[in-house]
């Protein structure tokens, strides 16, 4: 598998672990964190792509 598939598979775990925070009520800080790890995954695994 890829380097850049692992960091959008990443990503996306973010993402939706960052989803169900903020659907069971949790602590919004923490969504925030899930949100941005989850950006900086998509963005790694787009540089990672153009090389």
């Amino acid at each position: 598998m890829k380097k850049y598939k692992l960091f959008y598979l990443g990503g996306l775990l973010f993402f939706l672990a960052a989803a169900l925070n903020f659907v069971t009520g949790g602590d919004h800080a923490a969504t925030v964190a899930w949100r941005c790890l989850g950006a900086t995954f998509l963005l790694l695994g787009y540089s990672q792509q153009k090389k």
